[in-house]
């Protein structure tokens, strides 16, 4: 009868383990949303590539920057990521470090950039398990026409640790062309989901 009991708790233990683990899913992770407030950094200006450290972790950057512009139009806080324009390579706001319990969803707060003569972007939302080696598009690219922020949910199933970065597209330079749409993109609120 003891042996029953104690195979009876240890059961009930482990499924009250896996319920809890369970629970998690669809959790924002800690620190999450990623704000990239930068208050007490100091960084470089300008589009080079550069890493600055948030809450989140570090992040990488490449053909972006931080900036608190009103035409950067920060969806909560003063600063929001800004990636260039008329850019021939593609720019990139990158994760440098896995969140571990995989992912459910991404939300990602953007909008084309304030400034009137600036055209629309376009990005897509990747994922890499394997330390950032290799990266897969989740979800449909994204036209950031409207000059104030909007959310875009991307709905994800990846299990084990996983890290996430904006690729805006290289679509070439309008100024040139009058036909490409490839104007600056502004990121802020950048949210994972456990999975």
């Amino acid at each position: 009868m003891k042996n029953l009991r104690l195979s009876l708790l240890a059961t009930l233990l482990v499924f009250a383990s896996l319920s809890s683990v369970k629970a998690q899913k669809g959790v924002l992770y800690a620190k999450f949303p990623e704000s990239f407030e930068v208050t007490d950094q100091v960084f470089e200006p300008g589009y080079k590539k550069k890493s600055l450290v948030f809450p989140t972790g570090k992040w990488w950057f490449y053909g972006g920057l931080v900036d608190s512009t009103g035409n950067d139009r920060a969806s909560s806080g003063k600063y929001a990521v800004r990636l260039n324009k008329n850019n021939t390579v593609p720019c990139y706001l990158q994760m440098n470090f896995d969140v571990k319990n995989g992912a459910s969803k991404v939300i990602v707060w953007y909008s084309s950039y304030g400034a009137k003569a600036d055209k629309s972007a376009t990005f897509r939302l990747e994922y890499s398990t394997d330390q950032g080696k290799t990266w897969t598009q989740t979800g449909e690219d994204i036209v950031a026409k409207i000059k104030n922020k909007q959310g875009a949910t991307f709905t994800t199933d990846i299990a084990g640790p996983v890290r996430f970065r904006i690729h805006k597209l290289a679509l070439g330079n309008g100024d040139e062309d009058p036909n490409i749409a490839n104007g600056r993109l502004s990121i802020d609120d950048f949210a994972v989901y456990q999975n």
